[in-house]
């Protein structure tokens, strides 16, 4: 593609905001590039500054977990909902990182989507809990119930098991202050 040729406007340019692999189409001087590099950032920032144990693994531009991730996200429709780090540990466990995962680096991805789901969550639900078969512990995320109190996660150790799901991951909204029923396994959204 000619640059002449190339999606300018942001309009134009949705569908490669997340895109680290289309912004080398741009020269690097061009308002659209500068837009594209805006909006990755902000991307960027949000996956690692939430998990930058991720780091330890990619190394300290964070690239190579980074770039792959967003292509396959992309490819894929997975949006930048709660669930999108959840999302991000599927992918890492496919890819080149996969033998060296952590249940340190599972718990912090799960307590950044149920922290993210507390914070913008607006139905009438209190918390979400978010259930994994790689290990029997629920993290909960707990939307604000005061002017003084901020969301919080907490992981819990159930004394009882809960039947696993038939996904890896599954969550289910909780409807009151605290876990009073299991009301099953719901998949992850795109």
């Amino acid at each position: 593609m000619s640059p002449t040729s190339l999606p300018r406007t942001d309009r134009e340019l949705y569908d490669v905001l997340a895109s680290p692999k289309a912004i080398r189409d741009y020269p690097q001087d061009s308002l659209a590039y500068g837009r594209i590099d805006v909006s990755l950032r902000a991307y960027w920032h949000s996956t690692f500054d939430a998990c930058p144990e991720l780091l330890d693994l990619s190394g300290p531009d964070g690239m190579a977990i980074f770039s792959p991730f967003m292509e396959w996200a992309r490819e894929r429709g997975v949006r930048f909902t709660w669930s999108y780090y959840l999302w991000l540990y599927r992918w890492l466990e496919r890819s080149k990182f996969g033998d060296r995962l952590s249940d340190e680096l599972l718990q912090s991805l799960m307590g950044a989507s149920a922290a993210r789901w507390a914070i913008r969550d607006r139905s009438a639900a209190y918390g979400l809990a978010i259930g994994c078969a790689a290990t029997r512990n629920l993290v909960v995320g707990w939307k604000c119930n005061s002017l003084s109190a901020g969301r919080q996660v907490e992981l819990i150790e159930p004394e009882e098991p809960i039947p696993a799901g038939d996904e890896f991951f599954g969550f289910f909204t909780i409807s009151t202050p605290e876990i009073s029923t299991f009301p099953g396994w719901r998949s992850l959204p795109l």
